[in-house]
C-alpha cells in the first residue's frame, strides 16, 4: 500500500523553543520517519518576514509581522509551506483550530487534529475559536486527544478518535533520584515544594498563598503567561525562577521533597491532563495535586489529591515528612509504561492507516 503522505507539516499554537509540551516531544519524534514542517502563529515583529530554523531534526517556521488579526495564517505563509513541500504529498497536523488555513491549503492531504488541551477555555481565547474547532473536528481524519476528558468529550465522533494521554522522556526524569540536587535549593531550607511548568490562569493563586504561609520553601519554575505577574503571591518563602532550561528539569526536581500540581478548578482547567505529572513520578517524587478530573483517574492511586487550599497544606507536610516508598515505586513504573517513544510508534500506526482510506 503506498502512503498517502511524505513529509508532515504540523500547526502549533506553542512557540517550539518554548516550556518543552507534547508538540516538541511528538513532532521530533515523527521527524525520524518524514521531513516535518512546524508553521507557528504570527510573531510580532517591526517588519514582515518569514524566520525558519532546524531544531530537533525539523524545521520550524515562525512568520514574523507587524501586526495580525484573527487569521493566524495568510498567504505569505501558505506561500513559503507550499514551497517547503514541493512535489511531496503533505499530512497537516495541527494543534490549534486557529490554524487550520493550512488544511485549506492542501485539499485532500489527510489531516490530524492533536487535541491537546480545551483551547476555547483559555484565557485570551479568539470568540471563533469554539465554532473553528468544530469545523476542525468535523474534517479531521484522526484525533488525537491528550486526555480522558478530551477524549470522553469528542469519542462520539466514532472510531477517528484515539485517547493518547501525554508520556514522559523517562530516563531523562528518573535521573533525579540520582543527581545532586541543582545549586538553587543550597540557600533553601528543607522541606521544598515544587512545581514546573507554564504559570498561568490554571494555577489557584489560594492553593500558593496557603504554601506560603506554609513551615516550608515552594519553588515555581517556569516562565509566567497570560497573567499579571503582580497577581502572583510575593512571599519569603514562594520563589519563582522564571523559564528553565528543559535539560535542567532532572537537578531542580531531584531538590523537590514533594511535586505540586496546583490547578484551579475551573473552565481552563476542567479537561487537562498535565505532562508533569508522569515526569514528576518518573523522578521518585512524592505528587500532591487538586482534583483535576484526569489526574484523579489516571494517577489517583500514587498520586495524593486535597481539595481545599488548606488540606492541600497538610498533604504536602504529610508525604514531606512520611513518603510511602511503596507507593513511590507504583508511580514509576506506572510512568514508565508511558514512555514517548511507545506513544509515537503507536500513533505512527494510526496514521499508516490513512493510507487503506480513499484519498
Amino acid at each position: 500500500m503506498t502512503a498517502r503522505f511524505d513529509c508532515i507539516v504540523a500547526g502549533s499554537h506553542l512557540r517550539y523553543d518554548g516550556v518543552r509540551q507534547r508538540p516538541q516531544h511528538l513532532l521530533s519524534r515523527l521527524a525520524h520517519a518524514v521531513p516535518v514542517l512546524v508553521v507557528e502563529e504570527p510573531f510580532l515583529a517591526a517588519r514582515a518576514g518569514e524566520h525558519r530554523e532546524a531544531r530537533d531534526g525539523l524545521e520550524v517556521l515562525r512568520p514574523l509581522r507587524p501586526s495580525f488579526e484573527a487569521e493566524r495564517v495568510d498567504a505569505r505563509t501558505i506561500a513559503e509551506v507550499e514551497a517547503w513541500v514541493g512535489r511531496r504529498r503533505p499530512l497537516l497536523w495541527l494543534y490549534s483550530p486557529m490554524l487550520s488555513a493550512l488544511a485549506d491549503a492542501f485539499p485532500g492531504a489527510p489531516l490530524v487534529y492533536d487535541c491537546m488541551d480545551e483551547l476555547a477555555a483559555f484565557a485570551f481565547a479568539p470568540p471563533e475559536m469554539k465554532a473553528r474547532e468544530r469545523e476542525l473536528v468535523r474534517r479531521a481524519d484522526v484525533i488525537f486527544t491528550g486526555g480522558r476528558s478530551l477524549y470522553e468529550a469528542r469519542r462520539a465522533l466514532g472510531e477517528k478518535v484515539k485517547l493518547y494521554p501525554s508520556g514522559v522522556e523517562f530516563e531523562h526524569f528518573a535521573r533525579a533520584a540520582r543527581i545532586a540536587p541543582h545549586p538553587l535549593y543550597a540557600r533553601l531550607a528543607r522541606p521544598v515544594y515544587g512545581y514546573f511548568g507554564v504559570i498561568d490562569e490554571r494555577l489557584d493563586l489560594d492553593v500558593l498563598r496557603a504554601l506560603g504561609a506554609a513551615d516550608a520553601q515552594t519553588v515555581m519554575i517556569g516562565p509566567v503567561v497570560k497573567v499579571d505577574p503582580a497577581v502572583l503571591p510575593r512571599l519569603p518563602n514562594v520563589h519563582f525562577t522564571g523559564a528553565v532550561s528543559y535539560d535542567d528539569l532532572p537537578s531542580l526536581l531531584a531538590g523537590f521533597d514533594v511535586a505540586l500540581l496546583p490547578f484551579a478548578r475551573n473552565a481552563s482547567t476542567a479537561n487537562i491532563s498535565p505532562t508533569k505529572t508522569p515526569e514528576y513520578l518518573a523522578g521518585g517524587k512524592p505528587v500532591v495535586s487538586t482534583p483535576i478530573a484526569d489526574v484523579v483517574a489516571a494517577w489517583g492511586d500514587v498520586v495524593t489529591v486535597a481539595a481545599t487550599p488548606s488540606a492541600f497544606v497538610r498533604a504536602c507536610a504529610e508525604v514531606a515528612a512520611h513518603p510511602d516508598a511503596a507507593r513511590l515505586e507504583r508511580g514509576a513504573l506506572r510512568a514508565r509504561d508511558q514512555a514517548w517513544d511507545a506513544i509515537v510508534a503507536r500513533m505512527w500506526r494510526d496514521l499508516e492507516r490513512l493510507s487503506e482510506a480513499p484519498g
